[in-house]
């Protein structure tokens, strides 16, 4: 549904409103074994919902469904499969897992669940260690330069994550999963969702735990983990003008894992060993807003109010070594205007205007150490629609003031041209954004030295890119350029005077550039199959390669339907080429290669009765070894069976 649309239903405009928003989950491609149906609406790539067709940055939309039908477990599984996206896990489940972004850094990625920004405030990037996919409705993935939106931390792009919810569901309905396997692994979650009248709501209970194995190249000890998340979701439609709504996801893990020595001059200097470590994680995000729809839908008001708490802690030997707490409150209004005009046949216009208030308040455990940053915030976006020639272009700027750093100005433009007869679709983006020092860098830790003096971030990028649909889009093919400089980039640097790491701002242009391609192919009904590759140069400022971002990495997933629909089996591989990281040895810092590695999974499920399915899963089924992170080794092969129940809706 596009602006077009949006104006022509008052019906249909409500379900399109920034605050509430409910889009029909449709099947993925490779879910799927009919032609494939792109997700018609993406709420998070401009200020107001947007038709994907209009869409001018590279966007790539996971549906809950597609996940659970997969059987994909986590978010970092799922995002593994996403151009442009490479994810390093320091060893199994529940350990540090970042996402990095065409070449760029982990804090550089804007991570949304429900509109709450949940980067963490010590380090910004957001750790995906567990985030489970249960209570998911959908994720966004929006690459390119998007700081002139959403301001600092989304200069790679923006991961939006939409949670469940209970709108439009009639009466109640309710799904259940329980699953075991390898490792002495058990996880189970459900939902109920459901409405009754104006009222509508959405609960979700997930919970995983598993013995580990060893992820240290030396010993035997295991490093287990345990996750549970919560999820609860509430609204009314108070009128046909007036949604109120909020939101809880609140997180708990656990994980053991093995320290890195760095004592010099002993023979696993710079390797992962055996220890007795582990960190703990709580996080709750939660959302309230209200949406008031003024002349008949043409002016939207959003007012809502936002909080993110965590708790981090990290022991030895039972012994606490770090702990901080930290929360962000955030206060924004969103007000937009829509409105048509017919100078040239036929035109639609978006105006946004965004004000936002926020806080952070950071504390180490250690000291009483605390540090608050505050930041106040403007933003405009213009949308326009040319319908005669299927055109839209947008623009955006965006003030941050910030209390702690160098106020920012940022912006971004985007454009969109569609060629319906020749099943062709033009689009691009240019951009800049801006990342703020974080504490750590700043005042330093047990790994690294402070520097005050530090900067923020500023960068510069582009891409540009080419949809082509066949054979009335069974075939789809996206190819897109993408090109980023940096100046300022705050890059980690070993100090030989104090012999110690320390970060610094780079002198040079650190650059990125590649490209993304994509393909769904659904040539007959029952095999579909969707394929992707990216090539990444990434370089420091030095000219050095960024570590662990491959040149190469690509995946490749086919899913085959047979009984009637009932049987289906998948294959899938991922395939990461040779990356670069860290060795801190008793010589220095030094890089080395990690050798590429291809991991595939498979997993074929049965559809025992209409709301029961049972399925068996494959993971690593070559057992390849491999590393994503210097001397912490991934997990080996793995099998797990599970049912999925599904009740009334």
């Amino acid at each position: 549904m596009d602006l077009q649309t949006h104006f022509a239903s008052k019906s249909r405009l409500k379900s399109s409103l920034p605050i509430g928003i409910v889009i029909a989950a449709v099947s993925g491609a490779a879910a799927s074994a009919q032609p494939v149906v792109l997700p018609e609406i993406v709420t998070y790539a401009n200020l107001v919902p947007t038709d994907l067709s209009r869409v001018g940055s590279a966007v790539t939309v996971i549906t809950g469904d597609y996940l659970r039908q997969q059987e994909i477990p986590t978010v970092a599984d799922a995002l593994r499969q996403v151009p442009g996206v490479i994810v390093a896990q320091t060893g199994g489940r529940g350990t540090l897992t970042t996402v990095m972004m065409r070449g760029m850094d982990a804090r550089h990625i804007m991570v949304l669940i429900d509109g709450v920004e949940v980067n963490q405030l010590g380090f910004p990037g957001f750790d995906f260690a567990d985030l489970l996919t249960e209570d998911i409705e959908r994720i966004e993935v929006i690459r390119g330069p998007q700081s002139g939106l959403y301001g600092a931390n989304a200069q790679a792009g923006v991961i939006a994550i939409v949670t469940r919810t209970g709108k439009g569901v009639q009466g109640v309905a309710s799904t259940a999963k329980l699953e075991g396997g390898s490792r002495s692994t058990a996880s189970g979650a459900a939902n109920v969702r459901g409405s009754a009248g104006p009222f509508y709501g959405s609960l979700t209970v997930a919970d995983y735990n598993t013995s580990g194995y060893n992820f240290s190249r030396f010993g035997s000890e295991k490093d287990g983990s345990r996750a549970l998340g919560l999820t609860s979701k509430i609204g009314v439609d108070l009128t046909q003008y007036f949604n109120v709504e909020g939101v809880v996801v609140y997180t708990d893990r656990k994980a053991l894992t093995d320290p890195q020595d760095f004592t010099f001059g002993s023979p696993t200097v710079g390797f992962a060993i055996d220890g007795d470590a582990a960190s703990t994680y709580k996080s709750t995000a939660s959302r309230v807003g209200g949406t008031l729809k003024l002349f008949e839908g043409h002016w939207i008001q959003t007012l809502a109010l936002k909080t993110f708490d965590e708790h981090t802690r990290g022991f030895q030997d039972h012994v606490l070594i770090f702990g901080a707490d930290g929360l962000r409150s955030t206060v924004d209004y969103q007000s937009t205007f829509l409105f048509d005009t017919s100078i040239v046949g036929g035109e639609q216009h978006s105006l946004t205007l965004l004000a936002e208030q926020r806080r952070e308040n950071y504390m180490q455990v250690f000291g009483r150490t605390e540090f608050i940053k505050e930041r106040t915030s403007f933003a405009g976006e213009y949308i326009f629609n040319l319908l005669p020639t299927n055109t839209t272009l947008t623009g955006a700027v965006r003030q941050d003031n910030n209390s702690a750093f160098e106020d920012a100005t940022t912006y971004r433009a985007t454009f969109s041209q569609r060629f319906p007869t020749l099943g062709t679709r033009v689009h691009s983006s240019i951009g800049t954004g801006v990342t703020d020092p974080d504490v750590f860098q700043l005042f330093g830790s047990d790994f690294n030295l402070p520097n005050p003096a530090l900067t923020p971030e500023l960068s510069t990028g582009w891409d540009f890119g080419v949809e082509q649909s066949f054979f009335d889009r069974r075939i789809v093919t996206d190819v897109t350029y993408f090109d980023i400089n940096f100046t300022n980039k705050i890059e980690l640097t070993f100090d030989e005077a104090r012999r110690n790491f320390i970060y610094r701002n780079g002198d040079g242009i650190a650059r990125r550039r590649g490209v993304e391609v994509s393909g769904t192919f659904n040539m007959v009904d029952w095999l579909a199959i969707t394929a992707t590759y990216t090539y990444t140069d990434a370089k420091n400022s030095d000219g050095d390669p960024e570590v662990r971002r491959p040149r190469n990495s690509g995946s490749l997933e086919a899913t085959a339907r047979f009984f009637d629909n009932r049987a289906k089996a998948t294959v899938g591989v991922v395939y990461n080429g040779v990356r670069k990281d860290f060795f801190f040895g008793d010589a220095g810092t030094v890089l080395i290669d990690l050798p590429g590695a291809t991991v595939v999974r498979a997993i074929l499920s049965y559809e025992v009765t209409p709301w029961l399915t049972a399925y068996v899963r494959g993971e690593n089924i070559f057992d390849v070894r491999y590393e994503e992170v210097f001397s912490y080794r991934a997990p080996g092969a793995g099998v797990y069976a599970g049912v999925r129940g599904r009740f009334g809706g």
